[in-house]
């Protein structure tokens, strides 16, 4: 039962950080805007270049950049989740969370 409700909460979470991508708060970066061109030329050229390899070389290499693909989302996953914790923590510490068994349980899921 608890791994069900601790999906529910990583499924929340996901969704709040994925979801609404215009709201106002969204965090976006010159240096992801500026990676996001740097892929996207880099993507063209990848696509270009494997079109020229045998059948079963092209797999290979398109399943180790969707594994790559997979990493990178687990990864921030993991960065925003740890995010999270750090500013429950914070709040925590400074007293505005006040101590309650739900939310040590929930820090001890996450750490």
């Amino acid at each position: 039962m608890e791994k069900v409700v601790w999906d529910k909460v990583k499924q929340f979470l996901e969704s709040l950080r994925c979801e609404d991508i215009d709201r106002e708060s969204i965090v976006d970066t010159p240096e992801l805007q500026e990676t996001k061109e740097i892929l996207s030329d880099k993507t063209a050229i990848y696509q270009y270049c494997i079109a020229d390899f045998p059948q079963k070389d092209q797999k290979k290499i398109k399943d180790y950049v969707e594994a790559l693909k997979a990493y990178s989302y687990e990864e921030c996953q993991q960065a925003y989740l740890q995010g999270m914790v750090d500013c429950m923590l914070t709040l925590y510490s400074a007293g505005i969370l006040k101590p309650r068994q739900e939310l040590k349980a929930l820090l001890k899921a996450f750490i």
